[in-house]
């Protein structure tokens, strides 16, 4: 191991406290950072991004080697100290912090998902996760919907935040000011999913899990739509429905 690699034992070290702030609350303002952990996704992303913080545990050792160089700092952690930090329930002895990626207008692409006061954030995650295996979809969410650098979020969203531009705290009429066609999903009402056709630009608005959309957004979107279903369902998981959605616009997009 090289001797310029630090090694911290104590839970009272202040920059262990620090760290470990930042992986409980990566969505705080005062926060840079979102944390990665798994060997696959830290040295697929580094390849991409500096690693800016590399944490490791005894028994990453061995396999360490490759990734010092992509990182600006590297601290071997005891057992103990990693494990309290790790959010995984069967950890890989290694964790890397990335700067958290920022995107503007200009990178959003001409279909969009747009989560309106979406809490959930394993749903917001599994989209942001689907919205990337599409390649055709960007992200807008609404303001008090679940932040995109929710703990919970960058882990369902399988770093998927790093390669989908998304934009936080937007209100669905600055994207129709924009020029974006707005397509309400409902649980009735509106055109069935496999009888629309899609037109670009659009925006697809998916609702909040208890309560749907609202009125005022269903009033100002020009297309509503819903996905068909026995009568006996009320409704899908909002991340099912919105992945649903997605698939459709992006199989139209192939034929």
């Amino acid at each position: 191991m090289s001797s310029s690699v630090s090694r911290i034992e104590s839970r009272q070290n202040p920059q262990y406290k620090l760290w470990k702030r930042y992986v409980a609350h990566p969505e705080k303002v005062d926060c840079p950072w979102i944390s990665i952990e798994g060997w696959k996704q830290i040295q697929d992303l580094s390849a991409h991004h500096p690693i800016e913080l590399l944490l490791f545990s005894e028994g990453a050792e061995r396999g360490i080697k490759d990734l010092l160089p992509r990182s600006t700092e590297s601290f071997q952690l005891a057992p103990a100290l990693f494990e309290s930090l790790s959010t995984l329930d069967s950890s890989q002895q290694i964790l890397a912090f990335f700067e958290k990626p920022s995107w503007n207008w200009k990178d959003l692409t001409s279909r969009v998902l747009y989560l309106n006061e979406l809490q959930d954030p394993g749903n917001l995650g599994t989209l942001l996760r689907t919205a990337r295996a599409t390649g055709i979809f960007s992200v807008a969410t609404s303001p008090h919907t679940v932040s995109c650098f929710n703990a919970k979020v960058v882990r369902a969203s399988a770093a998927s935040l790093f390669s989908i531009p998304f934009l936080e705290g937007i209100e669905v009429g600055e994207l129709k000011s924009r020029g974006y066609h707005l397509w309400a999903t409902t649980p009735q009402g509106g055109k069935s999913l496999f009888e629309t056709h899609f037109k670009s630009p659009l925006a697809i608005v998916i609702g909040n899990e208890g309560q749907g959309l609202d009125t005022a957004v269903l009033e100002l979107a020009e297309h509503h739509l819903h996905i068909p279903m026995q009568p006996q369902v009320e409704s899908l998981n909002a991340a099912v429905a919105g992945s649903l959605v997605l698939y459709e616009v992006f199989r139209q997009g192939t034929i």
